[in-house]
């Protein structure tokens, strides 16, 4: 009797420990695939155009980590939660006279937030 029931518990066990990897990605909290946009500035200098990207970023509930450095930006939402958060890094550079913005939106945990959405949103407000 004691070994049937061993073995019924290591059979489920197995059993079990088969199932678990099929699931464990539900449960944790990677991050997705990047967004990335690209915009072609109106303002004349780099800072000028990154304050413009922090402004729209604000109007979509981001918030700035770090403020605007000499050629980035990157900034926060959150979901209230530690585990759930959205990140923005924006930089910017100089060529042939025109200044491109370059913004990645990564989206950590299980949030609903549709970054792809809130990239266009940003890129069209952007580019008026």
């Amino acid at each position: 009797m004691k070994n049937q029931v061993k073995l019924i518990a290591l059979t489920l066990l197995i059993l079990l420990g088969s199932l678990l990897p099929q699931y464990s990605s539900a449960f944790s909290y990677k991050s997705k695939d990047p967004v990335v946009i690209e915009v072609t500035a109106r303002q004349k200098t780099i800072e000028e155009a990154l304050t413009a990207v922090k402004m729209v970023l604000l109007q979509k509930k981001f918030i700035s980590a770090n403020g605007v450095q000499k050629n980035s930006l990157n900034a926060i939402r959150t979901t209230m939660s530690k585990a759930d958060y959205f990140v923005a890094d924006a930089t910017a550079a100089q060529a042939d006279g025109k200044i491109k913005v370059t913004i990645t939106f990564v989206k950590v945990g299980t949030g609903f937030l549709n970054l792809k959405k809130v990239a266009e949103e940003v890129k069209a407000e952007l580019e008026k």
